[in-house]
């Protein structure tokens, strides 16, 4: 009986014994499991799942989570794009901040912190690429490199390119409404009417007074001619014609000297000679310039007063000689100054100037606007909108040009992720897109952002190549992993 007892405690031990045993190798299998599917597999790194983009060369704890390690294994079958990279030879690797300089294993830049960018040596070049210009080589971007860099694309299409843009001006006086007040004879200037300069005078309003000596000669001349026609008129004929003549003489010398009617039938009717003389404004407008002084001695010439009729102005606008096409006499214009809100001028372009300036690349543009409120003052700057000449034809966004010096580069995407360099020959540049002449077909896309890092790209892939037929250089990989395990 006891014996039995006995057997069954034994049996019920090894029972509850069994249980955490079965548990552990039950645990021990499904490790041995996934070490197994791993077997065979290359670790390329390992990573902290919050922060993927960094990786480590060894497992261990995450510096930044308090977690494990998590390898990143190489795939037994490779995505295409992968296993097209590991196909393709390294011809070296670069900074890309000094590509020039080359090294020959992948690592940390000595310039930069910034790992080095391996250079691919492509089979072959890329189908249907074309011939690249010189210099350049197509370019290769993983998707997810493209989203990184921010590219934009936009097709070539037919647009309107042109019309109406704006640039800045400055207002000018009319220079057909600008005078100068002189005397034509010598003398003194005893008073003055008008002392400042920027003051409005009304035509014919008095100016300055101005004592001459000859003047008063030439009066006395003209009284004593008058007498002696009088005496003579019932003399000989000969006598009479010559004191006619010399009388009339003596009055042409005053008109000349642009003494008014008015004052020589004075003189001849009071027989009294006048000491001075007043000069009067030819214009109404604004003295813009004074250089008449009180007891000042002037000469036949000298100018005295510059008045400007300034109810009617210029605006001088300066325009890029890749406006040119844009803008023709009789264009509308209409000018806005900051300092004159709610207050817009409407006038039209009356003559483009034949010469461009060196210093600003622009070519000056003369506009008349009626001012007759006299708002509009000269040397003031305002913004003129022009409504240009506009045309509907092949276009592409400003953007999408790359400047070299010796040419103008549009990068075409050929297929989803391939870019090609393509010279490109354009026309009349608008405010936003720019004519295509030559280079681009309609329905073509175009990147429009990013191309700048696609350019540098496509130079650092064309330097040290070797040209590959008439299809151009080899296609640069940009954004591949590096190979060969962690930087030494």
């Amino acid at each position: 009986m006891w014996r039995s007892k006995a057997l069954v405690l034994f049996a019920s031990a090894l029972l509850v014994a069994g249980t955490p045993l079965a548990c552990k190798r039950k645990s021990t299998t499904k490790v041995a499991e996934r070490e197994k599917q791993a077997a065979g597999k290359k670790v390329l790194y390992w990573y902290d799942p919050m922060k993927p983009e960094v990786h480590f060369d060894h497992p261990g704890k995450s510096p930044f989570m308090d977690m494990e390690l998590v390898p990143k294994y190489a795939e037994a079958g490779p995505a295409p794009a992968v296993a097209a990279s590991a196909e393709k030879k390294v011809l070296y690797w670069y900074d890309p901040m000094k590509p020039e300089v080359h090294f020959d294993h992948p690592g940390k830049s000595p310039f930069m912190d910034m790992e080095l960018v391996p250079k691919y040596a492509e089979a072959g070049p890329v189908a249907g690429a074309g011939a690249a210009p010189p210099g350049f080589s197509v370019v290769r971007i993983p998707l997810e490199r493209r989203q990184e860099i921010g590219v934009t694309t936009a097709k070539v299409e037919l647009r309107t390119v042109g019309g109406a843009f704006e640039t800045n001006g400055v207002v000018a006086e009319d220079e057909g409404r600008v005078h100068a007040v002189n005397a034509k004879f010598s003398g003194y200037i005893e008073r003055l009417y008008v002392d400042r300069t920027g003051q409005p005078v009304r035509r014919g309003q008095p100016l300055l007074t101005v004592y001459s000596p000859d003047l008063v000669a030439t009066e006395r001349e003209l009284l004593l001619a008058l007498e002696n026609t009088r005496r003579l008129a019932s003399g000989s004929p000969q006598a009479a014609s010559d004191a006619a003549a010399l009388l009339s003489a003596t009055r042409q010398r005053l008109r000349l000297w642009d003494i008014p009617g008015s004052e020589i039938e004075r003189i001849e009717k009071s027989g009294e000679v006048s000491r001075t003389l007043t000069l009067s404004s030819p214009v109404s407008g604004v003295v813009l310039k004074k250089d008449a002084l009180p007891g000042l001695a002037i000469t036949a010439g000298m100018p005295l007063y510059t008045i400007a009729d300034l109810s009617t102005v210029w605006v001088l606008a300066d325009v890029y000689q890749s406006e040119m096409a844009m803008v023709a006499p009789g264009a509308d214009v209409e000018i806005a100054a900051s300092f004159l809100p709610g207050e817009t001028f409407r006038g039209r372009v009356d003559f483009v100037y034949p010469t461009l300036s060196e210093e600003t690349r622009t070519v000056k543009v003369r506009v008349i606007i009626p001012n007759p409120k006299g708002l509009l003052k000269p040397g003031m700057f305002v913004r003129v909108s022009l409504s240009g000449r506009g045309s509907e034809t092949l276009a592409v966004p400003r953007s999408a040009l790359i400047q070299t010096g010796e040419r103008q580069i549009a990068f075409v995407e050929q297929s989803a992720g391939v870019y090609a360099p393509r010279e490109v020959k354009t026309g009349i540049q608008g405010k936003d897109f720019v004519e295509v002449l030559a280079g681009l077909s309609e329905g073509e896309t175009v990147v429009t952002s990013a191309n700048f890092l696609i350019d540098s790209e496509s130079r650092i892939g064309a330097i040290g190549a070797a040209p590959a037929g008439a299809a151009g250089q080899p296609a640069q990989s940009l954004g591949q992993p590096t190979p060969g395990g962690p930087p030494r």
